[in-house]
């Protein structure tokens, strides 16, 4: 079943209704030339259809007259709201009839297709055994060609979305009280409208009941520093409730429900599985006998390819007017970018007149932004700036700091900073990152602190941004002032009036939320540049994801990533990670000057083995090759404490000598150590001991030579002799030393030697 709630569809059911018709025209009981039974008929020829009853009695006769030749029965508006029909008229034949042995069988008989009209939309119900089928072939004349770079898939959806959907959830600031017109106060309007459906629940966070309400206006209030709604509500809400309304306008949703055995391969499917059946969710079997590779080419045959880029070009344009009775700012002709526009982004006053760019400010990092790590790393002025858990979630940490000449004074809080040095702009573009300020300190010594806010599920108070460079930020022995502005703006809460459509003029008008520089010297004027920010925070798109919830054990050890190599030749890796330079020294030439990836895997949770070889390894079963650095492993250990580093422990084996390093606490080892020298320093020992080294009767000296030559005479030899009598080195060399005896050796004399370094 096809189901249409939206007239976007509207490119598609046309080609569906297209496919449907003719095939019904060439379906099995329409004889050529237009004569016999007609292969689309209105279920209103088949009797009244004002009651249910009568609607499904009209069904009965049309499937009985239709069951043979089939064809398409239209469901008009007004008897659609009666129809609960499963369209099953579709018949499978067997000769003899079942139980019997099967001898021959056709597929199926002629499908009776079913489409309802209604105010809801167009739903389609497609004959029940053979389903909807759409057949394109492509077979031009010999001597013809599709055009330029063509693309021409068998059936086009296109699906727009202009206005009137929504994605928000947030947490209140303040409770409210029941009644009309009442503020609902909230941490961030990005995201909120006029006329927007929302879901207002008593709190805190789902519970205490929900008012289905609906937005009158926006507003700024400039007292509290906050935005709020007006909505009217039959009920209390706690601070900390939550309001949410998000909906899902997808290109194609499938709807799979099994109840039977069967096998299958689905695309983009919400599946309900309650019987048997191996299942493919998606299904790619490419077999290949050709080269793949198109010459110049990149894409070789790729069954999975998940590609994601972040764009810069946004809307810039020059302000015609502004009109706060309407909340809209209407801009000039000649806008570049204007079919990048959306809602919930800031549009930006970009009136150098109306910004503030004087003094520096310095960004103290934390040591993560997403973890409460504090080992000291990023002291200033002698404290750590670490991210904490606060009450409602995360609160990033670091520090904004402006210098004595920073004007600065509560009038910034809701406007936009951004930092204006040129390694902080977005990388390959001039444009500016914007985090909005909600915060402002002003310290004893005439510097100022601010905050600004960050989405981490919600939107929160954050002490600092993430800049690119690592180096533009600030701590102990490292003071980087840094240029930056603030400038007014605010969000874009409908695009509908702006972006042109097919048969729609732009009317170059957006509607904006109410801020608090609206009807001030800082406001929208005309002839004042505008820039719409792209995002500053993104939550960064995950192309592949997997999570599980199985609750009953298995008897086959599943894996979530499968692969099997079952051809005769080798692949070259199971996983190639790939991306920026190979070369630390190379970092400085990119963007952040840092490698492509912080970790290949992580492992946060409790786990048997974390790499588990089952079979033979034919070269290392780690190899590191230290193309251009020693590469260690490294261990921490000993107690955290905040604000202090932690220990680690390092083993490095030399590029150039081969030598391993150990570096930590002391080596334990339940077995012997085997070795064949010891040292306490920096140079190794090339020697070990000598044991029962023959002494000749009567000497009274004896010169010992090494196996293997010291690098030079500078370490301690112990000796030990099988008769009673005092001993003296008297010489040593990196070749060897000697023994000065006080008696002469007896008959059968020995010696035992150690060397330590």
């Amino acid at each position: 079943m096809f189901y249409w709630k939206s007239t976007c569809a509207g490119i598609a059911l046309a080609a569906l209704w297209i496919g449907i018709f003719g095939l019904a025209q060439t379906g099995e009981g329409a004889p050529a030339g237009g004569s016999g039974p007609r292969a689309t008929r209105d279920l209103s020829e088949f009797g009244p259809l004002t009651t249910a009853a009568e609607v499904k009695a009209a069904f009965q006769k049309a499937k009985k007259a239709m069951i043979k030749q089939g064809g398409i029965l239209l469901v008009p508006a007004g008897a659609a709201k009666f129809y609960k029909e499963e369209n099953t008229s579709q018949l499978s034949y067997r000769q003899p009839a079942p139980p019997a042995e099967t001898k021959r069988w056709k597929r199926s008989g002629p499908g009776i297709t079913v489409i309802e009209v209604d105010q809801n939309g167009t739903r389609i119900q497609a004959p029940s055994i053979t389903g909807l089928t759409i057949e394109r072939t492509l077979r031009m004349p010999l001597g013809d060609s599709l055009p330029h770079w063509s693309t021409n898939a068998a059936l086009n959806i296109d699906n727009k979305l202009i206005h009137g959907s929504n994605s928000y959830l947030d947490w209140l600031a303040e409770p409210v009280k029941a009644g009309k017109n009442a503020r609902f106060y909230v941490r961030t309007i990005r995201g909120l409208r006029r006329g927007m459906f929302i879901n207002l629940h008593g709190g805190p966070w789902y519970g205490g009941g929900v008012t289905r309400g609906c937005i009158k206006s926006l507003g700024y209030d400039a007292a509290k520093k906050k935005h709020y709604f007006v909505a009217d509500t039959d009920l209390d809400h706690k601070a900390l409730a939550i309001v949410h309304n998000k909906n899902n306008e997808g290109v194609i949703f499938m709807k799979q429900e099994t109840h039977c055995d069967e096998q299958t391969y689905d695309i983009m499917l919400n599946r309900f599985q309650y019987a048997l059946g191996d299942t493919y969710m998606f299904f790619g079997r490419y077999k290949y006998m050709s080269n793949i590779h198109s010459a110049a080419g990149d894409e070789n045959g790729t069954i999975f390819g998940a590609y994601t880029e972040s764009l810069s070009n946004s809307f810039t344009g020059v302000v015609e007017a502004a009109d706060w009775q309407a909340n809209t700012v209407r801009f000039a002709p000649g806008a570049q970018n204007v079919n990048t526009l959306g809602t919930s982004r800031t549009l930006i006053n970009m009136n150098p007149k109306k910004h503030i760019t004087k003094g520096k400010l310095i960004v103290v990092p934390a040591e993560s932004y997403w973890a409460t790590i504090d080992t000291g790393k990023y002291p200033f002025k002698g404290k750590t700036y670490p991210t904490t858990v606060v009450k409602g979630g995360l609160r990033m940490g670091g520090l904004i700091r402006g210098d004595k000449d920073c004007p600065w004074n509560e009038s910034i809080i809701g406007r936009y900073l951004g930092i204006t040095e040129k390694t902080e702009l977005i990388h390959k573009s001039t444009r500016i990152r914007w985090y909005e300020i909600d915060g402002l300190k002003l310290n004893p010594d005439g510097t100022k602190d601010i905050t600004i806010q960050r989405f981490w599920w919600g939107a929160k108070t954050m002490a600092s941004p993430t800049l690119y460079r690592l180096d533009n930020c600030t701590w102990d022995g490292h003071i980087r002032p840094l240029s930056y502005v603030i400038a007014p703006g605010t969000y874009v809460s409908d695009v509908a009036r702006a972006l042109p459509g097919k048969g729609i003029r732009s009317k170059r008008t957006l509607g904006v939320a109410p801020y608090r520089d609206m009807n001030m010297r800082f406001d929208f004027e005309k002839g004042d540049p505008i820039e719409q920010a792209v995002g500053p925070d993104p939550f960064k798109p995950t192309p592949f994801r997997m999570w599980m919830w199985d609750h009953v054990p298995s008897v086959f050890p599943s894996a979530v990533f499968d692969l099997n190599n079952g051809g005769a030749d080798p692949r070259y890796a199971a996983m190639w990670v790939r991306g920026g330079p190979s070369s630390l020294d190379e970092l400085k030439n990119t963007a952040r000057q840092r490698p492509a990836w912080d970790n290949v895997i992580v492992f946060s949770s409790a786990i048997d083995v974390g790499l588990n070889y089952q079979a033979d390894v034919a070269n290392a079963a780690i190899l590191f090759q230290q193309p251009r650095r020693e590469q260690p492993i490294k261990w921490y250990y000993g107690k955290r404490e905040p604000g202090k580093p932690v220990a680690e422990a390092t083993l490095i084996v030399s590029r150039e000598t081969g030598d391993l390093t150990f570096k930590g606490g002391d080596a334990r080892f339940s077995g012997s150590l085997v070795a064949k020298g010891l040292s306490a320093g920096e140079k190794p020992a090339r020697n070990l001991r000598g044991k029962n080294l023959t002494v000749k009767r009567a000497a009274t000296r004896l010169t010992v030579s090494f196996p293997r030559k010291e690098v030079d005479a500078d370490y301690a030899v112990f000796v030990e002799q099988n008769w009673l009598t005092n001993r003296a080195i008297t010489k040593k060399t990196a070749r060897g030393f000697t023994v000065q005896f006080a008696k002469p050796a007896p008959r059968g004399a020995t010696l035992d030697w150690m060397l330590v370094r």
